[in-house]
């Protein structure tokens, strides 16, 4: 069975940003979040994402490369 990607969803989103923790968890966010060292919530190499808080989180197939290169910006045209 095919598992759904975060490009399936990006469509269905509103404009925002979307990352994936080091967990494989998608989180989505209002605006762009902070990648801070030493402070990060999520990261087990001391890194996360600390600001703001997700809004909503999925458990989708995972991002295939770092979770720290996961950061997608979510637009639409008819959004501008």
């Amino acid at each position: 069975m095919k598992q759904i990607t975060i490009y399936d969803l990006l469509p269905l989103l509103k404009k925002g940003w979307v990352a994936m923790d080091d967990g494989g968890y998608w989180h989505v966010f209002d605006v762009k979040p902070i990648l801070f060292k030493e402070y990060g919530l999520w990261g087990r190499d001391g890194e996360g994402f600390v600001y703001p808080l997700p809004k909503y989180v999925f458990n989708i197939a995972p991002f295939d490369g770092d979770w720290k290169d996961s950061l997608i910006k979510v637009e639409h045209k008819e959004e501008e």
